[in-house]
């Protein structure tokens, strides 16, 4: 299991979480998990869901528009690197851009400052992939 934060003890209420997340319609829709119950991928801790299968679930609910794929809307993940006790949010540029979105990311997902944030090719929204405006 991964140490928790400098100074904090590990308990639900202070406990990093990982997760995937969207920015839909303007409107972030998170879903995260607590550290100590994700999984392991390659050298990182992972929220254990998929974009797909959350945002399945999700229309399922009604949550996200029925008639559109998970992949239409810019989106990202955080991960945790147990090896060098580090976080990273990698997200859309749509998302990396707002200052206001990453700062509400970090403090649901109790992230800590020094959170590295990144892209990846996986978090590339249909307005960047065909050169669009992203949504504000």
């Amino acid at each position: 299991m991964p140490k928790p934060a400098a100074g904090k003890k590990h308990d639900a209420k202070t406990e990093a979480r990982l997760g995937v997340f969207w920015l839909v319609d303007g409107k972030l829709l998170l879903e995260s998990a607590p550290l100590s119950e994700c999984e392991q991928y390659g050298d990182h801790l992972n929220y254990p869901g998929s974009h797909i299968r959350v945002w399945e679930r999700w229309q399922e609910f009604g949550k996200v528009p029925a008639e559109t794929e998970y992949e239409e809307y810019a989106r990202g993940r955080s991960m945790y690197s147990p090896s060098t006790n580090a976080f990273t949010l990698l997200a859309d540029r749509c998302i990396l851009k707002r200052k206001d979105l990453i700062a509400k990311i970090k403090e649901e997902l109790r992230l800590p400052k020094q959170t590295t944030l990144g892209t990846d090719s996986h978090y590339r929204c249909f307005h960047c992939l065909h050169g669009s405006h992203c949504e504000e």
